[in-house]
Order: C-alpha cells, then sequence, then structure tokens
C-alpha cells in the first residue's frame, strides 16, 4: 500500500510538470517517450503509444487470441502489442521464436535448410525471414577519425521474378567495368565502431549519393581515406573532409590510411550473399545488408537474440514495409538506375498501406 502511495504522489508530481511545459515542449516530450525501447518479451509487451496515430491516450479493451487489445481514445482503432511488428499475423509463435533464434545465433542459411529445421513451409520461411529484415534498422554512429570509404559492386539481379522471357535476364550482365547493370553499395566504417552500408545505385555512383547516405554523419575532424574515385574526391571537397586517396591497383596509402576494414566487411558480404544465398535479389540487397550490419554490431555485447526481440517489439512499421517493398523497389528502380521495372510480383495484403512508400527507397530499413 505505501509503495502504490508513493507511485501516486511521483504520477502527481509529473503531470504537474508537464503541464507547466509549453504545447511543443509537450508534444516533443510524448514523441520521445512513444520511442523509447521497451526490454520485455514479446507475450508480455508494455504498450507506450497508439501505433496507429501515436497517441498515448488507450484504454484496455478486452483479449483477442490470447494478447491483451487496446482502444486508442483519439483514433478508435482497436491493436494489440503486436501491431505492425513483425509479430502480426504470426501463428506459431513458438517456431517464429526457434526461427530467429536460428537466423541470429548461425547467421545466413539456405530457406530450404530453414524450412526443414523448423518444420514450416519454404515460403513461410522466406516471409518470416524479410518480416523480421524489415524491422532490422542499424545504429547511427557518428563518424569519427580516420574513416574508410569504397563502393562494393553487385551485379543487378531479379532472382525469383516471374515472367521474365529469359533466365538469364535475372543475373544481370556478362559486361565488364562499371556499367548500368552493376548496383553499388556504399561502405564506409571508421576505425571503432561506427560503419554503414547503404545500396545507393544501379551505375556509377554520384556524390550526391554518398552525401545522401552518410554526409550528415561526417564532421570535418574526420580524415576519409579511399581510392581515387571522382565522386568521393567531389564529396571530400565539397564537405571540407581531408581526403587521403590512393591509386585501386595500390591498395594501401601507407600504413596507417588504408581500407583493410571496408573490404573485410565487403569480402565477408559478398561471400556470404553470393555463395550460402546463391546470389540475392536487388529489391533485397539492403535488408541483408542489414542483417549482416545489425549483427556486426550486437555480437561482441552477447545475446543478439534478446537485442532482436526489442528492435521487433519496437517498430510499429515493420508490416507495413513488409507488405510494401514492391512499390518501394519500384521506385528504386524508377530514381535510381536506367533498368526498366517489370514483372511486379502479384501477392496483396488487405492492410496495405500507401503512407509507407514516402520514404526513401531501399534506405527504409
Amino acid at each position: 500500500m505505501a509503495k502504490y502511495t508513493i507511485a501516486m504522489k511521483v504520477s502527481q508530481q509529473i503531470k504537474e510538470l508537464f503541464k507547466m511545459l509549453s504545447p511543443i515542449e509537450q508534444q516533443g516530450l510524448l514523441s520521445e517517450l512513444s520511442t523509447v525501447n521497451i526490454n520485455c518479451s514479446p507475450k508480455e509487451s508494455n504498450v507506450t503509444s497508439c501505433p496507429y496515430c501515436h497517441d498515448v491516450r488507450f484504454v484496455k479493451n478486452g483479449k483477442y487470441k490470447g494478447h491483451h487489445r487496446y482502444k486508442c481514445k483519439a483514433c478508435n482503432r482497436n491493436f494489440s502489442p503486436h501491431t505492425g511488428t513483425a509479430f502480426q499475423g504470426i501463428k506459431k509463435l513458438d517456431k517464429f521464436d526457434q526461427y530467429k533464434s536460428i537466423m541470429f545465433e548461425e547467421g545466413f542459411i539456405s530457406l530450404e535448410r530453414m524450412s526443414k529445421r523448423v518444420g514450416i513451409s519454404i515460403q513461410t520461411a522466406f516471409d518470416w525471414r524479410h518480416k523480421i529484415l524489415s524491422t532490422l534498422k542499424p545504429e547511427e554512429f557518428e563518424f569519427r577519425g580516420i574513416t574508410e570509404m569504397d563502393d562494393v559492386w553487385f551485379l543487378y539481379s531479379q532472382k525469383g521474378r516471374k515472367g521474365l522471357a529469359f533466365s538469364r535476364k535475372r543475373g544481370g550482365s556478362s559486361r565488364k567495368g562499371d556499367n548500368d547493370y552493376q548496383v553499388k553499395m556504399l561502405v564506409t566504417a571508421d576505425r571503432t565502431q561506427a560503419q554503414d552500408l547503404s545500396v545507393v545505385r544501379i551505375g556509377r555512383i554520384k556524390s550526391s549519393d554518398i552525401n545522401r547516405k552518410v554526409g550528415h554523419r561526417m564532421g570535418t575532424e574526420c580524415t576519409l581515406v579511399s581510392d581515387k574515385h571522382r565522386s568521393i574526391s567531389s564529396f571530400a571537397k565539397q564537405n571540407e573532409i581531408k581526403h587521403v586517396s590512393f591509386k585501386a591497383t595500390e591498395h594501401v596509402a601507407d600504413k596507417e590510411h588504408h581500407v583493410q576494414k571496408v573490404n573485410n566487411i565487403a569480402s565477408r558480404l559478398k561471400s556470404q550473399t553470393n555463395h550460402i544465398c546463391r546470389g540475392v535479389s536487388t529489391k533485397y540487397l539492403q535488408s541483408y545488408a542489414n542483417w549482416f550490419q545489425f549483427a556486426e554490431t550486437y555480437k561482441e555485447q552477447g545475446d543478439i537474440v534478446a537485442q532482436v526481440d526489442k528492435a521487433l517489439l519496437a517498430n510499429h512499421k515493420s508490416w507495413d514495409t513488409f507488405t510494401n517493398i514492391e512499390p518501394l523497389y519500384k521506385q528504386f528502380i524508377k530514381e535510381q538506375s536506367r533498368r526498366t521495372y517489370r514483372c511486379p510480383t502479384k501477392r496483396h495484403w488487405k492492410s496495405q498501406q500507401k503512407e509507407a512508400i514516402k520514404v526513401e527507397p531501399l534506405s527504409y530499413l
């Protein structure tokens, strides 16, 4: 009873202090509180706001399929702790829990092997993988000190796309050199924990691509190291960043200035996507890069599955992202390439929302 009385007093004090803030400050505080990650299990999740309108005024409204249901006072919509998350629509939570544990403890495994180990169909294994990947968003650390940068090439791939006249067209082109069939992933990393793996375009990379992806995370105190790529040089000059470059054939400028860390990241990522997964569709390449980067970030911290659970519960936009991957891919092809968007997938979902495609293509994770 004493604890309850103390809690009531603290709650009253918080309410009084909240009333003293200006309307703008109140709105800002509510926005910050609505994005706080709650570290709890999927079955006993604490709800902090409405996943539809983000309002914090809601009440309990019974149970549905074993989970608490809530009703928002602002938009009058019902929701549960799983609404909008990767758990939405999952009927076999025990198998889903086993699936994500294997996925992050053992790394990249083929869909056929995963379906046999967990006891699900290959289509379900595919959907579960991309529901989880639609949630992951690696942390954006500021780049400091010596920062390495390079562009990694992947052949444009339409793997899994039905209706193409010739199967070879799914695998890109046999043309050599930099051309409009090469998907460019920008890999940036400093000598600490900050790194970024971003699919930027199909074709020759531009300085505007670099600025759009990592320009806001670099300060003038950085020392950018790369080969003599004109777009990287232009980016460094525009942002007044010290730039140490070298010929690509020489690989290093000196013992201190090199891109060995970036090359190591790129080599391991390409090995996993091209050999274990037998190639990855350009449509899903950013998702696999995020998977790799998420594992790299948390592998030293232990219990990576707990970090995954926290991310899955905190992101109430993952269902919209998952159901809108095809429109996002179409937008990417139109804006960041010279390729033609063809043979769209025929799968659709009732809750698919058009608002989700307003974000930048293939950087939605």
